[in-house]
């Protein structure tokens, strides 16, 4: 009989007596450092994502998006009245092209008719009510998300729902999640018809600028899934019109001129970047456009190569964050989905969003902070683009105790 009363020689009782003297062993220098910096990382995430937290939800901006942009929505279809405000768009613009000054911190419904009707049951319940709801939604969504892209490890997740873009979308009311969990369940079932092309098209007809998704399935000549999604997409946003009786439906290309017009000098898009550094307005359409040609040229070499449709995927991502000219930081949120195709374990890759918070509240007016949120989605380009040896190296650095990455991100 063995010291812990089981039989000896038996695999099992081998095991559990390895498994005991493992956890009655000290903790050496080098496990105690590791530990230690592993209790001093996850105090400092979840401290800063305490704070921040407390900082949004104390200066006027909790579920400021969700109110105007949605629950608001819901109330004007409830009632029979055109959720759109293109008149108040309009002047703004018209106060911007005269040379006065536009504050950018306005909530109205300029969501496609699919996302508003989408909204209505919120507008059924208490405000209050629903937006706690909906918060508890964009949590679920944005863990679901990364579940699907193939992410296990816990510790990637509590990164990510700590992080700047997740915390400010989350409190402001944004749907930044539900783009991961669109983005994850494209890649999840990618090899099927229905459930991507469903998927990409509801990206696309709800938020309009991740259109580079389509590009995806392009790219990865996943044809018949591309044409249903376009089907699903034109139908799903004629059907959502005729249900609100098309109001709104003619003016909507200018009100979201207007809007762009209005807001393109703010937030953190690359656009925002060379208007802030003088360049002229169109010219820095060109440049961000030519700039997501590029992420999508390379996009379409990785879908050459063998298990190229992880990259190819997480560029497109990181194209439509590119191109447009309305980019704010809770954007970013959409980074953790190349970085969750690239690295599901915990690398460094996964800090990249978190640095976000150093700047929460970014000066348009100062180019250095500018370029600092384009570097971030840089970076993750990079990193997504390196090859897997590569990034395993940086992985298994001394100064990162984390766990290697085992495979090429593919699941």
């Amino acid at each position: 009989m063995s010291s812990f009363g089981l039989p000896r020689g038996t695999a099992s009782t081998r095991l559990f007596v390895r498994v005991v003297q493992q956890r009655r062993r000290p903790l050496g220098r080098g496990r105690l450092a590791a530990t230690t910096w592993r209790v001093a990382l996850a105090t400092a995430v979840v401290a800063s994502a305490v704070i921040l937290t407390v900082k949004l939800m104390t200066n006027g901006t909790f579920l400021f998006d969700f109110s105007g942009d949605l629950y608001g929505a819901g109330h004007a279809i409830l009632a029979g009245h055109d959720p759109y405000h293109p008149g108040f768009l309009a002047a703004l613009a018209a106060v911007k092209h005269a040379g006065g000054f536009v504050s950018p911190a306005f909530a109205v419904p300029v969501y496609p008719p699919p996302l508003l009707l989408a909204a209505v049951p919120f507008s059924l319940l208490p405000d209050t009510l629903s937006g706690v709801l909906f918060m508890a939604l964009m949590v679920a969504a944005m863990v679901s998300g990364l579940r699907l892209l193939g992410v296990r490890d816990w510790r990637c997740i509590a990164v990510a729902l700590a992080s700047w873009p997740f915390l400010f979308g989350l409190v402001i009311g944004n749907l930044g999640p539900a783009i991961v969990l669109g983005a994850g369940l494209a890649w999840r079932f990618r090899d099927k018809l229905w459930t991507p092309a469903i998927a990409i098209a509801s990206i696309v007809v709800g938020k309009l600028f991740p259109w580079t998704l389509l590009v995806w399935l392009l790219v990865t000549r996943r044809f018949r899934t591309l044409a249903l999604a376009l089907v699903i997409g034109t139908i799903g946003a004629l059907a959502a019109w005729a249900v609100i009786g098309f109001a709104g439906m003619s003016e909507y290309p200018k009100m979201l001129s207007n809007l762009s017009f209005v807001e393109q000098g703010s937030g953190v898009s690359l656009v925002a970047a060379l208007l802030g550094a003088g360049v002229p307005p169109e010219v820095a359409k060109m440049v961000a456009l030519g700039a997501a040609g590029l992420l999508l040229f390379a996009a379409y070499r990785f879908a050459r190569c063998p298990d190229g449709d992880a990259q190819a995927l997480g560029l497109t991502v990181i194209a439509a964050l590119t191109a447009s000219p309305i980019v704010w930081a809770h954007y970013l949120v959409l980074l953790f989905i190349p970085i969750a195709l690239a690295s599901p374990t915990l690398s460094v890759a996964w800090f990249i969003p978190l640095m976000s918070g150093l700047l929460a509240e970014p000066n348009t007016n100062s180019q250095v902070q500018m370029l600092f949120w384009i570097a971030l989605e840089a970076a993750v380009a990079i990193y997504l683009c390196l090859s897997p040896a590569t990034r395993q190296r940086l992985s298994r650095a001394p100064h990162w105790p984390i766990a290697p990455i085992a495979c090429d991100s593919q699941v």
